[in-house]
């Protein structure tokens, strides 16, 4: 009898059943949109930030913005600094921008209040407010159109209450400068 000299690889399926694999796995992960398959095709860039805790005699060369750690107003992003505060330091204007925005819209939603620590001054941690702009970075990533409309809608209430806080002021000055008239 003649016997083979040369036997076929054991692995010489997998080569031909590779592709196939493949190709059905990337079409599961098209077609399951929104579920957990789909995340792995994705890019997830989120924004590199540093969080300190603010010092009065520091100065940031970089785009920074404050964000208040003591208080029933812990973390309200703030454009000046206040004794009780972290900085927020980005790598660029953008990026400062948008953090910024997360860090308004989660204060406005009162996602700090569920980790405030401190009985008599509630206070928030690093890691916390860290983790929180991390979910929130993920938010707009994930939802980018939605995020930014949220925004928008944002900024343009924060710009009409800054007019009618002026508008206020305005109707105050007003009071007082009628009541002056009144006196002579």
């Amino acid at each position: 009898k003649n016997l083979p000299t040369s036997y076929p690889c054991p692995f010489a399926g997998t080569f031909f059943f590779f592709p196939f694999f493949l190709l059905r796995f990337f079409v599961c992960a098209r077609s399951a949109k929104g579920s957990a398959r789909s995340i792995i095709f994705k890019t997830i860039i989120m924004f590199q930030f540093n969080l300190k805790t603010h010092r009065i005699d520091a100065a940031y060369q970089k785009p920074h913005f404050f964000i208040l750690n003591r208080g029933n107003n812990s973390g309200k992003p703030l454009s000046e600094p206040c004794p009780n505060c972290f900085v927020c330091i980005c790598q660029s204007d953008q990026e400062k921008e948008s953090l910024f925005w997360i860090l308004f819209a989660l204060w406005q939603g009162r996602r700090f209040h569920q980790v405030l620590c401190g009985s008599v001054i509630p206070f928030i941690r690093k890691k916390e407010l860290s983790n929180l702009i991390h979910q929130g970075q993920k938010y707009a990533i994930h939802f980018p159109d939605k995020f930014r409309k949220n925004i928008q809608a944002l900024q343009l209430l924060q710009q009409k209450e800054k007019e009618y806080v002026k508008l206020t002021q305005s109707i105050k000055e007003l009071k007082v400068v009628i009541g002056h008239q009144m006196i002579r």
